[in-house]
């Protein structure tokens, strides 16, 4: 059978065309918070915060959580309800605030970072008052806390070095020497025993590191583009936030295996993520120069 190519050429031109109309489409990078991945996944729920949010402490066993949000003149913290939206009354804070956790006995812990210096705010978990104000080594990069609530857990860097340092809550002062870590070191998340840390390099490599800093226990990646990492309360699994160019999501690695079980999309300008209380469902913290949220994602 004889075709007539000049038939044919307009139906391939059509076709072609729709093509590049669905990959636009399939391509969303608006600031709105909104998911920028091919699959979109509705969120549970979905609060209103802050504008420029840019760190969100861990869901609490009241159900609220602390969020950082500003710009580099001008920082406010404030409190939402996770059942209701609800936010609090904002308080102020440091310019040079960073990051922000929260212990499971109300202690708020913030990350400051200067130029040349470092300091970790202890405050109020009810009202986000002032309580000490502690030095450490160098300024603060990211923050976090142990299970029991005992430990603030400070990654500092300066230059090529990067470090652990550890503050006890309960008598607001540092506690030990620093722990050396990589130098491209950016999140780090302590095991329920508090026996192994699990470092986050800018690479995406994750290192498990003895709680004494001595050597090395294992070593795997998670893909380039990662941020943050948190930890299930078993330990046994280990969500990475990774934000490639134009979009986020979170993958789900296999402590035991080693590996990447599943990848789930996050909205664009994600800053931050904390599970649940029921571990079944993750917050993601959105904040750009417009936009504030967060989202609840389920995990199932």
């Amino acid at each position: 059978m004889k075709i007539n190519k000049f038939k044919v050429f307009p139906l391939i031109l059509i076709v072609g065309l729709c093509g590049l109309l669905l990959a636009a489409c399939s391509s969303n990078t608006s600031s709105t918070g909104t998911n920028t991945n091919s699959v979109v996944v509705k969120p549970v729920k979905s609060f209103s915060g802050p504008a420029q949010l840019t760190s969100a402490g861990p869901v609490m066993t009241n159900n609220t959580q602390w969020l950082l949000a500003g710009t580099a003149r001008d920082k406010t913290l404030v409190q939402i309800n996770l059942n209701t939206g609800a936010l609090g009354t904002p308080v102020p804070e440091s310019s040079n605030a960073v990051a922000i956790t929260e212990t499971i006995n109300s202690v708020i812990a913030v990350g400051i970072a200067t130029p040349t210096s470092g300091s970790v705010e202890i405050r109020n978990g009810s009202n986000g008052a002032l309580v000490k104000t502690i030095p450490v080594s160098a300024p603060v990069f990211s923050i976090s806390s142990s299970s029991d609530g005992s430990l603030i857990y400070v990654l500092t860097k300066a230059g090529n070095v990067s470090a652990l340092q550890e503050i006890a809550t309960a008598s607001d002062a540092l506690v030990s020497t620093s722990i050396p870590l990589v130098s491209d070191a950016i999140s780090v998340a302590a095991t329920t025993n508090g026996g192994d840390f699990f470092v986050l390099e800018a690479n995406g490599k994750i290192d498990e590191v003895p709680a004494s800093g001595v050597g090395r226990v294992e070593s795997f990646s998670v893909g380039s583009n990662a941020t943050s990492i948190v930890l299930s309360s078993d330990s046994q699994t280990l969500y990475a936030l990774k934000c490639p160019p134009g979009s986020c999501n979170v993958s789900i690695v296999d402590v035991i295996g080693q590996q990447v079980e599943k990848v789930i999309p996050a909205p664009l300008d994600t800053v931050s993520i904390n599970l649940s209380l029921s571990g079944g469902s993750i917050w993601d913290a959105v904040g750009n120069s417009a936009v504030g949220n967060v989202q609840e994602f389920s995990l199932s």
